[in-house]
């Protein structure tokens, strides 16, 4: 290569044969001695790797996923689609769950698993579907109206796990969550946008089970509607599911958003204890003087006082228990200096049913709702539920319904095969120290195995992992027999 396609024509014109005869020599010194440097690095590639795989431990997510007998599941919705199909119903939403739960989040990205021969080795297979094939399946679920299937499948998974855990009283965290579109998505209007003001948006209201972390219900609905919005139907329709799975709900913990006399007088009717956050208004604010003026303030820490009183506002028909959380602020800085002599406060507000516990029990036990914020992010992070991407609002709905129903099994399968820490992982965690660890899925049959590189610490948490699954194996046969 001559040195001259990287000089000026001017260049060129200012030096002599020797300088330039002496410029090419260093030239090609250099460019020896960088040759020789990258020579380890930059090595030639083949692309004849029929064992690699990016999920090296996919296998342990796909041998849970058999145990319950996931695809039996699938099953359960029935679309009628051409009769040449190369895909079954079954397969394209088995693939789209492998791929939520593997973190390929958009259609686009779960092209990679028809590129990943570990993979399709694992799942039996030489064909997945493409992502134009994935993103159509979507449109059929609208189309039909087969909604409630994906709804349906979704409380059989909470119904199954429901089989495997001792009878128990819960409490539900609910809340939800504005999901801004980037485009005109249908049904997507605006509202109250905390981020993107003035935005389109949806807005998702969703149901936990305090503890276990379980996805109970999940509603899209327009950005305009409220918190308290169709929200009596939202409860009402969670009690249900819980119910048909002998689960009693003991009490629910909700955000201020949902405080409403309606809501209030229908939990008590079901004898269900509520712990909810009250609005600071003006009435809130005579409460407060009338404390301050009493001294009712009982200190609990150097910055935090609680008191309680039991009133009713002016449209209640009977009084509530409210207590009140005074925290006292930093001192202002006036003309650029700390005033300590004027004290200020900031007040949180809850109002309970519960009359078992002190005040600041209750605005502890209040705090426990606080995990569900951690729950709504691993959502949005890890499963990609503020991607609302779909023209339709239906499709919107059916992927988000695909995105619950994995969060879910996900949830079971930590909580089922891991211990200590590690069943605490969230989603993205879980990822990526355990399931997208490279590998190459070698041997036939029985000889079939996994080789990983050397990692101590993933060594023992498989090794408790497959303990723990053949625990579970044997549970879910004796359930079968038990049932049949």
């Amino acid at each position: 290569m001559m040195i001259t396609q990287f000089m000026t024509t001017k260049q060129l014109g200012n030096l002599s044969r020797q300088q330039m005869r002496n410029i090419e020599r260093k030239y090609h010194k250099k460019l020896h001695s960088l040759q020789r440097r990258i020579k380890r690095s930059n090595l030639p590639v083949r692309f004849n790797n029929t064992t690699v795989t990016a999920f090296g431990n996919f296998g342990l997510f796909q041998a849970f996923k058999e145990a319950i007998d996931f695809r039996g599941m699938l099953g359960q919705i029935h679309l009628k689609r051409h009769h040449n199909c190369l895909y079954t119903n079954v397969a394209l939403l088995d693939t789209t769950i492998d791929a939520l739960t593997l973190g390929l989040l958009r259609f686009s990205h779960m092209n990679g698993l028809r590129t990943d021969p570990g993979y399709q080795k694992i799942k039996e297979t030489t064909q997945i579907a493409d992502e134009s094939t994935l993103r159509e399946i979507l449109a059929v679920i609208c189309e039909q109206k087969a909604l409630d299937r994906l709804a349906e499948i979704n409380r059989t998974l909470l119904s199954l796990k429901a089989r495997t855990d001792e009878p128990r009283e819960v409490w539900l965290d609910i809340d939800d969550s504005v999901l801004t579109v980037f485009g005109n998505q249908e049904g997507a209007k605006k509202g109250y946008n905390p981020r993107y003001h003035g935005r389109l948006s949806y807005k998702v209201k969703v149901a936990f089970i305090s503890g276990t972390c379980e996805l109970v219900n999940a509603r899209l609905y327009s950005g305009n509607v409220a918190s308290n919005g169709q929200f009596m139907e939202f409860l009402k329709e969670t009690l249900d599911i819980l119910a048909a799975q002998n689960i009693i709900v003991k009490g629910i913990r909700m955000d201020k958003g949902f405080f409403a006399q309606d809501t209030f007088t229908y939990l008590e009717e079901q004898c269900i204890e509520y712990i909810c956050k009250a609005k600071l208004t003006g009435t809130m604010r005579k409460v407060i003087n009338y404390l301050d003026e009493e001294e009712q303030w009982e200190p609990v820490s150097k910055n935090y006082a609680t008191a309680e009183i039991t009133i009713p506002l002016p449209t209640w028909p009977k009084a509530r228990r409210f207590v009140f959380v005074r925290e006292t602020e930093k001192p202002e800085i006036i003309d650029g200096q700390l005033c300590f002599d004027i004290e200020t406060y900031d007040y949180e507000i809850i109002v309970t049913s519960k009359d078992d516990l002190t005040a600041e029990k209750v605005w502890h036990e209040y705090n426990k709702r606080c995990n569900i914020e951690n729950k709504i992010d691993e959502l949005k992070v890890g499963l990609g539920f503020d991607k609302m991407s779909q023209s339709k609002m239906g499709k919107n709905i059916a992927f988000m319904w695909l995105k619950v129903i994995a969060y879910n099994l996900l949830n079971w399968f930590r909580l089922a095969l891991f211990e200590d820490k590690e069943s605490r992982y969230e989603v993205p965690t879980i990822r990526r120290k355990i399931l997208n660890v490279p590998g190459n899925i070698v041997g036939n049959n029985r000889y079939r195995h996994v080789r990983l590189a050397p990692n101590p610490w993933l060594e023992k948490i498989l090794r408790v992992a497959k303990e723990n699954l053949a625990v579970f194996f044997s549970y879910q046969a004796w359930l079968a027999v038990d049932t049949s």
